[in-house]
C-alpha cells in the first residue's frame, strides 16, 4: 500500500462515517462492517512500508465498540421483558450515543491524518 492509497481510503472512512452520522442512527451492521473493514485496513497498513509515524498514528485509531459489545446477551432481552422496555430504550439510547460519539472520534481523526499525509508527504 502507498501513501495515496492510504489517504484515498481514509479519507473514504471520514466520508462513511459522515455518512452515517447525516442518519442520526447507527444500527449495529453498519457499526460491524466499518470494525472489520478499519480492523483490515489497519493489518494492510502493518504489512506495508508506509513511513512508521503513519503506522503510529492509525494505530493510535480505536474503536470504542468492539462486535462483541454490539451482539445483545439475554440480559439484554431480560431486562427489556422485566422493565416493560423502559430499561432496554435507556441502555439503546446510550448504547446509540456512544456510537455516534465513536463515529465522530474516527472521522475527525481519519479526516485529520489524511490531510496531515497530504501536507507532509
Amino acid at each position: 500500500m502507498n501513501l495515496e492509497t492510504c489517504r484515498k481510503y481514509l479519507i473514504f472512512v471520514s466520508n462513511e462515517c459522515e455518512r452515517h452520522l447525516s442518519d442520526g442512527r447507527i444500527t449495529d451492521e453498519e457499526l460491524i462492517q466499518l470494525i472489520i473493514e478499519f480492523k483490515r485496513f489497519q493489518d494492510n497498513i502493518f504489512k506495508s512500508i508506509l513511513p512508521e509515524e503513519i503506522k503510529f498514528r492509525i494505530s493510535q485509531i480505536k474503536l470504542d465498540d468492539t462486535i462483541q459489545s454490539v451482539n445483545r446477551g439475554t440480559w439484554y432481552l431480560m431486562a427489556a421483558f422485566i422493565t416493560f422496555g423502559a430499561w432496554a430504550n435507556f441502555i439503546s439510547m446510550r448504547k446509540q450515543s456512544k456510537r455516534l460519539k465513536t463515529l465522530t472520534d474516527i472521522k475527525f481523526e481519519t479526516s485529520s491524518l489524511a490531510h496531515f499525509i497530504l501536507l507532509h508527504y
